[in-house]
């Protein structure tokens, strides 16, 4: 039984490489190369082809993030995850001083799109689960609302 566990976590560990293998070579050149320009020495990406160009998943310092270009290798924007603790205080203060300070805080990004200011995407959802994406920009305004589906 022991073998048969050992022999399946090979093959899994074998297709995962080769399945990571072939979207990367799927990759064209000027991105891979555009990619390894701007996040030098990071490892463990995974890519996908989305509808601009494609997009790469990986760790920056055990921080969550996918960056996009499009099919030429120019870079498109950035996201890193982030806790609600890692906010910017002035975002924070904004939001429990804002008209959904009740609501709940379930996921924070951090994105950085071409030629645009940084901006705060956050998750919320009212006790009767109603969700909205709010954006703050770095001064701790209020940008945008958005229902989530």
């Amino acid at each position: 039984m022991k073998k048969v566990a050992v022999g399946l976590m090979v093959c899994f560990y074998v297709m995962t490489g080769i399945c990571s293998a072939q979207v990367t070579r799927n990759v064209p050149s000027a991105v891979l190369t555009a990619f390894n320009t701007k996040y030098p020495g990071k490892t463990h990406v995974t890519w996908a082809k989305d509808g601009v160009g494609y997009a790469a998943r990986f760790y920056d310092v055990q921080v969550p993030c996918t960056v996009r270009f499009n099919n030429n290798g120019e870079w498109l924007d950035e996201t890193r995850k982030l806790s609600f603790g890692d906010l910017r205080s002035n975002v924070k203060n904004a939001f429990s001083q804002s008209k959904f300070a009740s609501w709940h805080a379930y996921e924070v990004n951090e994105i950085q799109e071409k030629n645009k200011e940084k901006q705060y995407r956050i998750l919320i959802r009212d006790s009767g689960a109603k969700g909205k994406y709010i954006y703050y920009d770095t001064k701790g305004q209020l940008t945008k609302e958005a229902l989530t589906i």
